[in-house]
């Protein structure tokens, strides 16, 4: 640890001590290369001692002050090179030490009676005193290197950051960027201009209090409005929120990259929908002959079929899915809330609003899609502002009477209510109604589609077995029947959560009906209701259907639906309920394979 690296400070360490004791200060590094020096001595700073070095080596090597009454008579002078015709009248010195190591010599030196008589005055007192400097000395050393271990680290944090995919910058308390690396610089456009700094962080804190993960949020950078997906961490200090951490991914940009990785220019955006019964292969149907257009579509179906999962697969099989998905709860938002979220709102329309205004969902849409989820629950008065923005195409903010801005985002709404209910009950605009009901397509509960419950229920088995490190093969015959026969009211959402609860319960490689959450009394109850609405509302003959027939279809469907994931013919046979050698001789009796 060279002394040299602190030299201007050891100088005035130096020339303080001088001053304090009117004596001269000479300090040396460990291969005694004068330091610092006052009176005589300052003009060979920086300079080797050789051959005058003789008395701080002893001190140095031993560890320990030395103190030289009669310099150039003292025997231990005899080796310096001026013994015998030395001009100092009186020394003291002692090591400079840090983490037990000798890094240095500190020395009083007097060159007259005067100065020597103050040097010996008290000499316990002198030793103390130049011990403390000596320690001071070496605090300085090492205040020195943390402070360069620090910038390393930062230049190491800057060098990482500035490699990363991700845009990442600092914030702190009043929202200003103290730190950003390139990514972030270029997305950002900060070497151009920051004046948007304070209202990007306002829209990243209002999208982060909104959403749930993933979150994104909509910037407007120069004259262009980028949708980026964010993360934003707190850096706490003693509890205390310091600075936040804000990283930036823009979405055209990973939409690309997912691309470029699958290999597929368009994947199909409805292979994360579960089934192969006729209701939901014709939903997916409708859904994707529609997706291309810019028509409204209205989702109708029970809670748990899975609306925004459709909404969401639309937006990604249309010419918009490059743009933003936003999506609202329209049951879930206090009414006086809502409309400023949807609509936003103008610089001073309300108490508490917010400087500069906000935009709303329709005007951040830009030319993505905006999902109305529960819209069987919007307000009327907001029905009627709902309907001039669908009729008109256009919209203003809370407060605002400037030009009107243009509605680009296509409108997929969804609700779990019967509308035409609702708009005979009052509780509804019938023309409204008629501008979302463009095209509706009717999500089937699991109750209508009972041929994918068991499908489904392998499928969401896998991926919470998997996830938690647990081999499970399957379900018991006995579970088959009771998850085949129960009600589901809360459809895919409801048989998932049992799925789960089943994973984490399950002791054996088989699911039994123990670890299922359902009561017993509950399944006999939904299973006799099951049985009953089967019987009321799906006639054979009605169908035109005999029960061989009914048995060859559905024998047929569980083939194709294991030959879809590369099954096994003995996950078709526990599929059916029956056994391996009953599906073999039910294959070849009616010729399928």
């Amino acid at each position: 640890m060279p002394l040299r690296d602190i030299q201007e400070s050891v100088q005035q360490i130096a020339s303080a001590v001088a001053s304090v004791l009117r004596v001269e200060v000479e300090i040396a590094d460990s291969q005694f290369l004068r330091i610092a020096g006052t009176g005589k001595n300052e003009a060979g700073v920086l300079r080797t001692m050789a051959g005058e070095d003789h008395i701080y080596r002893e001190s140095l090597l031993a560890g320990h002050p030395v103190v030289i009454m009669h310099p150039g008579q003292d025997e231990r002078c005899r080796p310096c090179m001026h013994y015998g015709n030395c001009t100092e009248t009186g020394e003291i010195c002692c090591p400079i030490q840090l983490d037990n190591e000798n890094i240095g010599v500190i020395g009083l030196l007097a060159f007259d009676e005067e100065q020597r008589e103050r040097l010996f005055a008290d000499v316990d007192a002198i030793l103390t005193y130049l011990q403390k400097m000596a320690e001071l000395i070496a605090i300085k050393l090492k205040e020195h290197y943390l402070y360069v271990e620090q910038l390393h680290t930062v230049e190491k944090l800057r060098v990482v950051m500035d490699e990363m995919d991700k845009a990442m910058f600092l914030v702190d308390q009043d929202n200003r960027i103290i730190q950003a690396n390139q990514r972030a610089r270029q997305y950002l456009q900060l070497d151009h201009d920051d004046s948007q700094m304070a209202g990007w962080i306002d829209a990243i804190r209002d999208a982060d209090a909104a959403q749930s993960a993933p979150k994104q949020v909509v910037l407007s950078i120069g004259q262009e409005e980028k949708t980026f997906l964010f993360a934003i961490k707190p850096i706490l200090l003693a509890g205390t929120v310091k600075e936040w951490v804000i990283t930036l991914d823009d979405v055209q940009e990973v939409v690309q990259i997912a691309r470029q990785v699958s290999g597929y220019s368009e994947p199909d955006a409805f292979r994360m929908i579960g089934g192969n019964s006729p209701a939901i292969v014709q939903a997916k149907e409708v859904a994707r002959r529609v997706a291309a257009s810019d028509s409204t579509v209205l989702l109708q179906g029970e809670s748990g079929t899975g609306k925004e999962l459709f909404a969401k697969a639309i937006h990604q099989a249309s010419p918009r899915r490059d743009e933003p998905f936003l999506s609202i709860n329209c049951a879930a938002i206090p009414e006086h809330l809502m409309e400023s979220e949807l609509f936003g709102y103008e610089e001073g329309s309300f108490t508490g609003a917010r400087k500069g205004g906000k935009p709303g969902l329709f005007e951040v849409a830009g030319k993505g899609t905006l999902f109305l989820d529960e819209i069987g629950d919007m307000p009327m008065h907001l029905q009627s502002k709902l309907l001039r923005v669908l009729q008109e195409k256009e919209l203003y903010r809370i407060g605002g009477n400037g030009k009107p801005i243009r509605l680009a985002a296509r409108i997929i709404a969804a609700t779990h209510l019967d509308l035409q209910e609702r708009v005979d009950a009052g509780l509804f605009r019938l023309d409204l109604y008629y501008r979302l009901h463009v095209i509706p397509i009717h999500l089937p509960s699991l109750r209508e589609r009972r041929e994918d419950i068991l499908p489904l229920a392998n499928d969401i088995l896998l991926a919470h077995a998997n996830r938690v490190g647990k081999k499970l093969h399957g379900f018991s015959q006995e579970t088959q029947n009771v998850l085949f026969h129960h009600d589901w009211r809360g459809n895919v959402r409801e048989l998932e959560n049992v799925i789960e609860y089943a994973v984490n319960m399950e002791a054996n490689a088989w699911v039994q009906p123990s670890s299922l959450p359902i009561r017993t009394g509950m399944l006999r109850e939904s299973s006799s209701h099951s049985h009953k609405e089967s019987q009321g509302s799906f006639d054979w003959q009605k169908q035109g259907l005999t029960l061989k027939e009914l048995e060859r279809a559905a024998i047929d469907t569980a083939m194709q639906q294991i030959r879809d994931r590369n099954g096994r013919k003995e996950e078709a046979a526990a599929l059916l309920g029956i056994s391996r050698a009953t599906l073999f001789r039910k294959l070849r009796e009616y010729g399928l394979t």
